[in-house]
């Protein structure tokens, strides 16, 4: 199963299907809410379709044909973004917007009213979330890589020796707290809108399945703005030099600002034959890192399973 490399169908996949996806996205979601469904209903029936298109596409348009192939992982990933991505958000969202209150309140206050711009077209709240989303959520990241705690449970992610579509969801629950904290920290300080929010996590997952698929894409000028496909796999390379950047969740630019961006293909480094730089292997040095999802569950509490190419850098670069 595929298409013809190289045909006009390819290469319409390759350059039309993030810029699609990503638009179509949230549109959709607030196109169910305004017909009157739950947010809850709109954001995860997109998401879950999304999901269908992404595992369609990595069949069509494949980067590594071997990794469309099971590796005894499949198990793994469906327990892991079950209970990451549809359990925990159940406790995670009302604990957090209920530790932050007493914060937002004050800031309420002394603003004399939301700091939220609820009077700003949807597209350019949207943006902003983005860009607020990232600021927390890129320092939560590269502590997780900075830091040996945080780095046990971060692992568990980084544990996947291929990459589709779906292990964008593989997270610890501790990570998975950690990660959405930070994300999460300054939007709701702010008072976001839900509809908003609602919209952000169509985008996330968009740009989650795009880090992790297993699709060739080309996005050409897009890689200044977004953190996925190329600028995403080398964020999984078993080369810390490598693996240590890239840390954005949807975006880039911060690690443009903070000097974490990597992306050989566009900077023209060449490898011993003079050729561009292709990643090679991703996941963790350790070959014994368990592969269960119970296995990886206990994992951040037994000493060296975590260890990835070197020891977790101390402190900020």
């Amino acid at each position: 199963m595929g298409i013809q490399k190289g045909s006009v169908v390819y290469k319409l996949i390759q350059r039309g299907f993030f810029p699609i996806v990503l638009i179509a996205t949230p549109s959709m979601i607030y196109g169910l809410i305004e017909a009157g469904y739950s947010v809850a209903v709109a954001t995860y029936t997109t998401v879950v379709g999304l999901g269908g298109l992404f595992w369609l596409a990595e069949w069509l348009v494949p980067y590594r044909r071997e990794w469309n192939k099971p590796q005894g992982d499949v198990s793994n990933d469906l327990i892991s973004g079950t209970v990451a991505y549809v359990i925990l958000p159940i406790f995670l969202k009302p604990l957090y917007i209920a530790l932050l209150a007493g914060a937002t309140a004050w800031l309420t206050v002394q603003a004399g009213g939301s700091l939220w711009p609820s009077d700003w077209p949807l597209v350019a709240q949207l943006i902003l979330m983005l860009v607020l989303g990232d600021a927390g959520r890129y320092w939560g990241h590269r502590l997780a890589h900075e830091f040996p705690f945080l780095w046990r449970f971060h692992a568990v992610h980084h544990s996947a020796t291929r990459l589709w579509w779906w292990n964008a969801t593989r997270q610890h629950p501790v990570d998975k707290a950690w990660f959405t904290f930070t994300e999460m920290l300054f939007p709701v300080l702010l008072g976001a809108d839900g509809v908003v929010l609602s919209m952000y996590l169509g985008v996330t997952a968009v740009c989650g399945y795009s880090q992790h698929c297993n699709i060739h894409l080309k996005l050409g000028k897009l890689y200044w703005f977004f953190n996925v496909v190329e600028l995403h796999r080398w964020h999984h390379s078993k080369e810390i030099a490598q693996s240590n950047n890239n840390y954005g969740n949807n975006l880039i630019i911060y690690d443009r600002l903070f000097g974490s961006y990597y992306h050989p293909e566009r900077q023209d480094i060449l490898d011993d034959n003079g050729e561009s730089k292709q990643l090679g292997q991703i996941g963790l040095l350790n070959p014994d890192y368990p592969k269960s999802y119970f296995g990886q569950l206990r994992a951040p509490f037994v000493s060296g399973l975590d260890k990835q190419q070197a020891e977790p850098q101390q402190g900020l670069r």
